[in-house]
């Protein structure tokens, strides 16, 4: 009786085992793809401010060279 009450433990710890196993698995599998989101998000976040730098350098650039024609035309 207390060999078969040892034996249904250990059955019992060795099944919580697997499902934790599974469960880590799972939960590496989660953070694999939020670190791939985080790189996405982050790849938007460089692009988004060089659009606006490149637009706002173009118009500062126009108006560089408005200001020259102006001036040479004075």
């Amino acid at each position: 009786m207390q060999v078969t009450t040892c034996e249904d433990n250990i059955a019992k710890w060795k099944a919580d085992i697997r499902e934790y196993e599974k469960k880590i698995d799972e939960a590496k599998e989660q953070i694999a793809l939020e670190e791939i989101k985080m790189q996405e998000f982050t790849a938007q976040a460089v692009e988004v401010p060089r659009a606006k730098i490149g637009e706002l350098a173009h118009a500062g650039i126009q108006h560089y060279s408005d200001g020259l024609a102006i001036s040479g035309e004075v």
